[in-house]
């Protein structure tokens, strides 16, 4: 175990002897927020791990929500292929009509229908190196095969961001309306491989959203604020992904560590 992991370890020991904290907001990623300004880091979408060279993520005890992984727009064949594609087969915000908004799950074994007027389906090829989105109209007639990140991409962002994974579990109370969370286990994790990766998501256990958004509150409101594809995994999935090599659980009635 690194240095770094030992000393995400030992600042994870004192939140969890806090017990119950209280959340920094409402929305569904108050816990995952609230950790992170225990660690006196702030919130941000960067690159880079959040924790000298480590990534946290945040799951509550009985969430079904996927984990993301990491985001990444598209590499071409415009610079700003998201916008060409939400021009395209977006919908107008109901909002802000002079905006679009294009939100499916994606798979790369079946087309999935996008705005009851288009099927949208992954294509990768090993051979180009690339992950294509496809384009189909509501007779399955091909529109178009364009869209597309490089492997490459997905690779270096994998492994700059995912290379040490920490899964923080917490439990989750309500008090007068607002969250309390208690810190009760974490699991460090290191990723097995990119090749890996695309074996996974051949078979549709990478979960991949596309999101094109507008912003609804704040400086931001209005504005186009686009994620492109979202890579997830469902925790049950992430020891496919990812080698445990530690466990601290502060539920145990002796806590202890597990090594893999």
């Amino acid at each position: 175990m690194d240095e770094n992991c030992k000393n995400l370890l030992e600042e994870f020991k004192t939140i969890s002897k806090k017990r119950w904290i209280k959340g920094i907001n409402n929305f569904t990623n108050s816990a995952g927020l609230t950790f992170e300004t225990l660690l006196d880091k702030k919130a941000d979408s960067l690159y880079f791990p959040d924790y000298q060279g480590i990534e946290i993520k945040c799951t509550q005890r009985f969430s079904r929500y996927p984990i993301t992984l990491f985001s990444s727009a598209f590499d071409g064949p415009s610079l700003y292929e998201m916008n060409e594609i939400l021009n395209k087969y977006g919908k107008s915000d109901f909002i802000y009509k002079d905006k679009k908004q294009l939100n499916a799950t994606l798979n790369c074994n079946k087309k999935v229908l996008v705005n009851n007027k288009y099927y949208f389906k992954l294509e990768i090829s090993d051979e180009e190196q690339k992950l294509y989105l496809s384009v189909y109209d509501i007779m399955n007639n091909l529109i178009e095969k364009s869209s597309f990140i490089n492997f490459e991409t997905l690779k270096n962002r994998l492994e700059l961001k995912l290379s040490t994974l920490a899964l923080v579990f917490a439990s989750k109370k309500t008090i007068d309306n607002c969250p309390y969370f208690r810190y009760y286990k974490i699991i460090f994790y290191k990723f097995i491989s990119f090749e890996k990766f695309i074996e996974l998501l051949k078979q549709d256990i990478i979960i991949v959203d596309i999101v094109g958004r507008v912003s609804r509150s704040g400086i931001e409101a209005g504005r186009q604020r686009n994620k492109n594809l979202v890579f997830q995994i469902n925790k049950e999935n992430v020891t496919k992904l990812f080698k445990v090599i530690k466990i601290y659980d502060n539920d145990l009635e002796d806590s202890y560590f597990q090594i893999i």
